[in-house]
C-alpha cells in the first residue's frame, strides 16, 4: 500500500486538539507534524466498525462496511489516511471517510540473552516518534535499506539487569533492529510498529513508565515514556508518509 497525500494543512490543527504526548528523548526535543491516525478496529455484532484511537477518541468511518474484511477484525491495529466529513455521528468523536487503510505490525516484548543478541541485531534506527497507551508502545521510525530483505524490529527486555525497574520507577527496554542483510544504502524505509505492554503493566502495576534505549543513526540514546502523561493526553496520529506498507519490509 502507498499512503496517499490527501490531507491538507487544515487537518493538522484538528489533530493537535486530540492531545499529543510523545516519549521524551533525554538528549533532544523535536516536533513532527502529524496527518494519519493509528488505532484499533472495534467490530461488534450488529454494529458498524469504528476505530478507537490510543487517546480513547473514536472515529466512525462512513465507509466502514466497505473496508477490507481482513482489516475489519475486532482488535486489529490499523493506520488510516482519512478525511473529515460534515456533520457528526452520535456517540463518536469524529465522523470520517477512510481514504486508505493498512495494518500495523504488532509484536510482544521479548527477552534478550547472550545467545540471542546476534540474531536480534542492533542496526541503527531513526526514531520519528514514540508513544505509549494502556496497551502498546508504538514507534514510528525510519531504517536504511532497499527493502529487498525483510528487516526485523523487536522491543527487548534484559532480565539479567540487577535493578530493573530503576529507583525512579522506570523499566529499561531496548528497541532493536536487524537489517537482515538488506543493503546498507543511504535510502530510508518508513515504518510503524506497536509492542504489547499488557504483561509488563500487570507485572508492575505501579510502574512510572519506560526508558527505551535506541541505537540511532548518530549515537545511542534513551527515550523516556511516562505512563501518566500518555494516559492523560494519549495519541492517535502519525507523521505523513508516502512510503509503502511496513509489512512488506519489516517483521
Amino acid at each position: 500500500m502507498k499512503m496517499k497525500h490527501l490531507l491538507g494543512a487544515g487537518l493538522l490543527g484538528v489533530l493537535l486538539a486530540c492531545g499529543l504526548s510523545s516519549c521524551g528523548d533525554d538528549k533532544n526535543e523535536y516536533y513532527v507534524p502529524y496527518s494519519y491516525a493509528i488505532g484499533d478496529m472495534v467490530v461488534a455484532e450488529d454494529h458498524d466498525p469504528y476505530i478507537l484511537l490510543d487517546n480513547k477518541k473514536t472515529m466512525f468511518p462512513s465507509n466502514g462496511t466497505r473496508l477490507p474484511n481482513y482489516l475489519t477484525k475486532d482488535g486489529q491495529r490499523v493506520i488510516i489516511n482519512f478525511s473529515y466529513l460534515d456533520g457528526n455521528r452520535e456517540g463518536y468523536d469524529y465522523y470520517i471517510l477512510v481514504n486508505d487503510i493498512d495494518s500495523v505490525l504488532v509484536k510482544n516484548v521479548i527477552p534478550i540473552t547472550p545467545e540471542t543478541t546476534d540474531s536480534i541485531g542492533n542496526d541503527p534506527i531513526n526514531i520519528l516518534d514514540m508513544w505509549t497507551s494502556d496497551k502498546y508502545l508504538t514507534v514510528q521510525f525510519e531504517v536504511r535499506g532497499l527493502g529487498r530483505e525483510k528487516h526485523m524490529m523487536n522491543l527487548v527486555r534484559d532480565y539479567s539487569l540487577a535493578s530493573n525497574p530503576d529507583s525512579e520507577g522506570y523499566l529499561h527496554l531496548n528497541l532493536r533492529h536487524n537489517r537482515m542483510n538488506d543493503p546498507d544504502l543511504d535510502h530510508f524505509l518508513w515504518g510503524v510498529a506497536s509492542f504489547r505492554l499488557g504483561d509488563i503493566r500487570t507485572e508492575f502495576p505501579d510502574l512510572k513508565g519506560l526508558k527505551i534505549e535506541v541505537r540511532t543513526m548518530s549515537d545511542t540514546r534513551d527515550y523516556t515514556c511516562d505512563f501518566a502523561e500518555s494516559e492523560t493526553d494519549g495519541r492517535g496520529v502519525a507523521s505523513e508518509t508516502n512510503e509503502r506498507n511496513i509489512a512488506s519490509y519489516v517483521k
